[in-house]
């Protein structure tokens, strides 16, 4: 019987009570993440502002998500999987906009990159191309260079605001992302290469990224705070 759901190279090859071992097991790197940013936020004596302790939540939650999607397999697990992760991306979006151009705009912005992403997956599939099968690299790509691009503007209107340090913060957690995406679009293609495919890279850069996020976040907000260029 064919499993549910994505797929990827460990599927089938269950190990314990896990059903994708490797994939299970490097989630502890998304949990490491969140205690970590957590551990920053704490040393920057700020309080817990909301917007970020939303932030930890999500990637908490993604994590344990995460962890019980592959070890399981189940599609209640699939949706607190993808759910909190997705609300991480775009609410992390809206608050990067937020603290450049104030106000109402991070709203605008996190809903018009949504609107943006998913506008050209549709547009993508109007061309009449079967993506049924095709690897996520090729079916999501519209997607992904939609937030990517966002992402370099954002970085450069960081850098303009905030200085070259921000950018670079900005820059990397962003480099980080996408290298992420990348291994996992490429995972079905690499089992041949690496027996347990690629897709735990995913888990590991894109915690690196969230890392570096909530980081951002947070030295933005600091230095919005005082008017200097004070590092958490």
């Amino acid at each position: 019987m064919m499993p549910q759901g994505p797929l990827y190279c460990e599927t089938g090859h269950p190990w314990l009570f896990m059903a994708e071992p490797v994939n299970t097991i490097t989630n502890a790197f998304i949990i490491i993440a969140a205690f970590v940013a957590l551990a920053r936020v704490r040393r920057a004596r700020i309080g817990m502002p909301a917007e970020l302790a939303v932030l930890l939540f999500l990637l908490f939650a993604t994590g344990i998500g995460s962890f019980f999607w592959h070890a399981f397999r189940t599609r209640v697990a699939l949706a607190f999987d993808a759910l909190p992760g997705t609300l991480f991306l775009f609410v992390f979006a809206g608050l990067w906009i937020r603290a450049l151009f104030g106000g109402w705009a991070g709203l605008a912005g996190a809903l018009g990159l949504l609107a943006a992403a998913a506008g050209s997956m549709m547009l993508w599939r109007l061309t009449g191309i079967d993506l049924t099968g095709m690897p996520p690299a090729v079916a999501f790509a519209p997607a992904f260079a939609t937030i990517a691009l966002a992402g370099i503007a954002l970085v450069i209107a960081t850098g303009r605001r905030f200085g070259a340090d921000c950018a670079r913060l900005g820059a990397f957690a962003l480099l980080s992302a996408v290298t992420a995406a990348v291994c996992r679009s490429i995972d079905l293609l690499m089992c041949s290469v690496i027996p347990f495919g690629t897709h735990f890279l995913w888990h590991i850069l894109l915690s690196l990224a969230a890392y570096l996020g909530i980081a951002l976040l947070l030295r933005l907000r600091l230095q919005s705070g005082t008017g200097t260029t004070a590092r958490p």
